[in-house]
């Protein structure tokens, strides 16, 4: 059986995208899970600490272009501009647009904070002001993921 090309596109958009944020996601909860408690507790190098940090924003921002370009294709081609804002569907999806900067922010500024700390070799502090960001970005992840689950169904 062959897909229309449209039918295609629209595949491809939500392998795309759900591959895409379950490796976000998945960063940023090992990022909150393990490697900052490690880091908290000291036994974490500066460097890896700091690896660790630029590839979950590399992720990050690499995901802002995927994710734009593969949630507007879905957005646009399964709900349109009315069905946007029809419940509860498109309200579902406006969510997690929301969610999405949400998220974005949170890392970014918990990048930002373990690289301010990590500038004057303080792997401790590091983690521990970024913890809270991380964390909290890890729950939004979650409720992300359980929500595209829903659109999925």
């Amino acid at each position: 059986m062959q897909l229309a090309p449209m039918q295609a596109a629209l595949t491809a958009a939500y392998v795309f995208h759900t591959l895409f944020a379950g490796l976000w996601v998945g960063a940023v909860v090992l990022t909150a899970w393990k490697v900052l408690p490690l880091a908290k507790d000291g036994d974490v190098t500066p460097e890896l600490l700091g690896g660790v940090a630029a590839g979950v924003s590399l992720i990050t921002r690499i995901g802002a272009v995927v994710f734009v370009a593969t949630g507007g294709h879905m957005a646009a081609t399964v709900y349109g501009a009315e069905g946007l804002f029809a419940p509860p569907r498109g309200h579902v999806v406006l969510t997690m647009l929301t969610l999405w900067l949400v998220m974005t922010g949170l890392v970014e500024v918990g990048g930002s904070k373990i690289r301010s700390a990590l500038d004057e070799g303080k792997v401790r502090t590091a983690a521990r002001d970024a913890g809270t960001f991380y964390n909290a970005a890890a729950v939004v992840g979650f409720v992300l993921l359980v929500l595209g689950g829903y659109l999925a169904a």
